[in-house]
This record gives C-alpha cells, structure tokens and sequence, in this order.
C-alpha cells in the first residue's frame, strides 16, 4: 500500500481529481539567495580557497536561529565539491558532518569516520583513533569540514567531556590543517569561546538573522523572497505574496524566519488544494498559519485576520517569545554557570 491510498480512504473531504498534487505539498527543497546568504557563501568559500593555496587551515564560526537556513547553506556548499575518484585514490574536498547530541570526543570522531565512509575502529584509545582520523583527513584529500549541530557540545554531560572534545577538534584542526565552518544555534559562540585557541582559528563570525520588519532593506529582500516562492506555487494567491500589506502579514508569522514561511506556504497550498479553491487568499493562509504556527492563536492576533495589529508575537504564550532569556537551558555543565545560555561565558 501507499501513503496516499491511506490519505484518500481516511480523508474527510470531498476531493478533486488533483487531489494528490496537493497533498503534503512542500517548499522545504527550494532555497533562495539573499544578502545573509551570499555573504556567508562568500566567505565560506574565501576560506576554503585559502587553505587550498596557502594550506593553512583557518575557520568561520557561522550562527543563527533555528529555521534561517544555516544547514541549507552548508548543504549547499558541499554539494559544490563532491567526492571523487583520482586513480585509486578517493577525494573527499569538502566534509559534511553533524556533531552528535551525544556530545563526547568519540562521538565526534566517529561522524567524521562515517562522513569519509571509513569504519570506526572498535576498542581504540581516543588518541589513536584521533591520530588515525588526522592521517585519513589527509590521505582523503580534505581541505574543509563543514560541522552542523556544533551547539551540542555546549550540552556535555560534564567538565572533562566537554573539555575533551574541544582539545581533540582542536588537535584534528590544528595537525591536520584542515579549514573547518562551526555551524549551530547561538550557543555555540560560548563553546567557541571556552579555548583560546578554537576560538583565534574561527575569528570569523557571520550570523544568519531572521528578516526584521524594522530594517527597509530587510522587508525589501523579503518581499523579493515571497515574489520568487510564488513563481513555484500550483495555486495563485488572490493578492501577489510581494504586496507590502501581504507580505508585512507573512514576516509577522513567520517572524522573519525563512523556515516558517515556507511552511505556512506549503500548508496554504495543501488547504487550498484540498478544498477545491482556485486561489489563495487570507482565510486559507490564516489556516495554515493556525496549523503551523500557533494552534490556539486568537482571531485578532492571527496576522492574516482582517483587523490584527501586525505587531511581533513575541510576548509570553506567543509563538516568538524568547523564551531562552527566561529558563535555564543546557546540560547540568551549562545549568551550573560553567556556560550561560545568554552568551556570556563564566568561568569557574
């Protein structure tokens, strides 16, 4: 059986002969350039290029919320450089890795094993499999690693873990003289910062931010997003997406965050379709917002109701509240102040 005979036998609806086009819709594939993107592309690449002509290493420490298309970005990137075969030998330019939850040196070392396709040694020191790891770094030609998920280092079950596995992406790095991208949440500024040494290599910061309604230029690429979504869309809206009235609507519950909007996007489409309407419009992405975003939103804060304030939903039971600057966050290491969830690092 298939997923979607399950959809026909169980839905409620009356549906159409294109039923099935609509269906679990989604945008989620599509990325689309922009100013942060670019520019984080471009430096991305500037590094690499470096450690390609001066075989130097270096590093970029890459931020951001979640939903702002940091690990797009990346996967993007590495798609540019994919392994290949020279003579006998296997290339592997550019290595993508996601750093365990499960944040221990071990663990570490082992996505880098699985990333190259080489298995694990089973019963080694950490030492050996580190010095094994740097030697395969540069037998498979590496000359960047891409790390996804670095923030959960900041979520190691103690001291000594999370010190080790600083010392040993530190010691990789350093000996291998690979360039690498740390990529993840916010947090991981603190595990950059907690060595000296990691955090001279990755002296390159770059932020992927959420769109702010606050900035002109902001909205303008914004709506230029919203222009290049609606170019893939199987329903047209009622109102072009770019109008600025609509589209201060979709920053308002998305917050800005590309993510979201793509959801709410997607979610409109498979309502609409399933429905039998012709085109998008308010009621239906009031709808998806209500089903992606924030289930219980009242009517009047529900952007796309007629008469919502169009204000940021960032209060307390609202969808964008920063909750982060409420509650204590972390791993028993981060809950003991050893690093604070607010950026500022403590010692102790």
């Amino acid at each position: 059986m298939q997923p979607i005979q399950l959809v026909r036998k169980h839905i409620s609806l009356e549906i159409s002969e294109q039923f099935e086009q609509f269906v679990g819709f989604n945008l989620g594939h599509l990325s689309f350039g922009h100013r942060r993107f670019d520019h984080a592309m471009t430096e991305i690449a500037k590094l690499h290029h470096a450690q390609k002509t001066y075989n130097l290493g270096g590093g970029i420490l890459l931020t951001g919320p979640s939903g702002t298309g940091k690990t797009t970005l990346i996967n993007n990137y590495a798609k540019h450089f994919p392994v290949y075969r020279d003579g006998n030998k296997t290339i592997a330019p550019v290595l993508l890795i996601t750093l365990p939850s499960s944040a221990t040196a071990n663990g570490l070392l082992t996505a880098i094993y699985d990333a190259l396709g080489y298995p694990s040694p089973p019963r080694t020191e950490l030492a050996d499999k580190t010095s094994k790891i740097i030697k395969l770094l540069k037998l498979y030609g590496v000359e960047l690693i891409l790390i996804d998920e670095s923030q959960h280092a900041y979520y190691s079950r103690s001291l000594p873990e999370f010190r080790q596995l600083i010392d040993t992406l530190k010691n990789i790095l350093t000996l291998s003289k690979v360039a690498c991208v740390l990529v993840g949440l916010p947090e991981v500024e603190d595990v950059v910062f907690s060595n000296e040494q990691v955090a001279r290599r990755h002296a390159i910061r770059l932020e992927l931010s959420k769109f702010s309604y606050e900035f002109e230029a902001d909205f303008k690429e914004f709506r230029a997003i919203l222009k290049q979504y609606q170019t893939e869309l199987p329903k047209q809206p009622d109102i072009p997406l770019h109008e600025a009235n609509l589209a201060r609507r979709f920053l308002i519950a998305s917050d800005g965050i590309l993510d979201y909007l793509s959801r709410i996007l997607s979610k409109s489409v498979e309502i609409a379709g399933l429905a039998g309407l012709s085109q998008l419009d308010l009621t239906v992405y009031s709808g998806a917002f209500r089903e992606v975003v924030w289930q219980s939103a009242p009517d009047k804060l529900n952007p796309f109701h007629p008469e919502s304030p169009l204000r940021r939903l960032d209060k307390a039971g609202e969808p964008f509240y920063p909750w982060h600057l409420k509650h204590a966050i972390g791993s028993p290491l981060a809950r003991r102040n050893l690093i604070m969830p607010t950026g500022e690092s403590h010692g102790t």
